[in-house]
């Protein structure tokens, strides 16, 4: 489980969906203030059918925000749960940020469905 502390000093308990033992405690960033003109980073773990979804949450995004800008999830690596084993995670975690960092991304959707 961790702990993060959010922008008004809640803090919310986490339990890692991996499986994994977790004790750190992390503050999470600050909220942005608008989406409008900032740019979204997409990434999927090829599970519940971002293909379809992603274009969806875009689309009802861009009606709200008209400057938003949006980076694809496929120019993005994959973060399959495999991904994240204990033999590849930084790797993964590396690779991703790398990625965030040259795409500058503002703001980042890691997940949606049910």
């Amino acid at each position: 489980m961790v702990a993060f502390r959010a922008g008004n000093d809640a803090v919310y308990e986490v339990v890692s969906p991996l499986g994994e033992p977790v004790t750190e405690s992390m503050s999470m960033a600050p909220r942005l203030n608008t989406l409008e003109g900032k740019t979204i980073c997409e990434i999927w773990n090829g599970g519940f059918r971002g293909d379809e979804s992603f274009p969806l949450i875009e689309r009802m995004l861009r009606e709200r925000y008209p400057t938003v800008k949006f980076i694809p999830y496929s120019e993005f690596p994959l973060a399959t749960v495999a991904s994240f084993h204990p033999e590849k995670k930084q790797e993964t975690l590396e690779a991703l940020r790398a990625k965030i960092k040259e795409k500058g991304c503002d703001a980042v959707i890691t997940g949606n469905g049910c």
